[in-house]
């Protein structure tokens, strides 16, 4: 919700163009870590393609830290990024993230919950949360810059599915 707000106040000259179209957000973080239920597969629209294949992720609590989220907007003259990046810990309830792409370092047995990741990095589309404690932040517009993250394909998303339930089922 902050992100969609910030965007809306924050212009530049390119910001607001006559189409401008969301191409997502990318989601990083130097560790991850908390409660995951089964990831599952799901089907949505981004600004490329209709009905595109989705791992979505849902977890009861999840705390990141490191966070630093960028909500990138393809407009006339190129990307305009909006960074958000918290000083703190970031704690979520709830939280359901439908991604396209999901990158990370390495797991762990994380101290709460069933799920502990390192050096993530996540192509988001839909981003939502019942709570967050989001600790003072920074929030940055800049004008240029690249797409990061590309989608993967079905079959790439159900490889990563499959994964990310074998490292849940493992946990003790």
């Amino acid at each position: 919700m902050i992100l969609i707000i910030s965007g809306l106040l924050i212009s530049s000259k390119d910001s607001f163009a006559s189409d401008p179209k969301i191409i997502g957000f990318i989601i990083e973080a130097t560790q991850m870590e908390g409660t995951m239920q089964e990831p599952t597969m799901t089907v949505g629209d981004t600004t490329v393609q209709k009905n595109q294949a989705m791992l979505e992720l849902k977890f009861e609590n999840l705390s990141a830290e490191g966070l630093t989220i960028k909500k990138l907007v393809k407009s006339p003259k190129g990307i305009v990024t909006i960074d958000m990046s918290p000083d703190d810990k970031v704690l979520f309830n709830n939280l359901i993230l439908k991604v396209t792409n999901a990158q990370f370092s390495e797991n762990y047995l994380p101290t709460t919950g069933n799920f502990g990741l390192k050096n993530i990095k996540l192509l988001a589309h839909s981003v939502t949360a019942n709570h967050s404690i989001l600790p003072q932040f920074k929030l940055s517009l800049n004008e240029g810059g690249q797409v990061e993250m590309e989608s993967k394909s079905e079959e790439e998303l159900l490889q990563m599915k499959t994964y990310l339930q074998q490292l849940i089922s493992s946990t003790p």
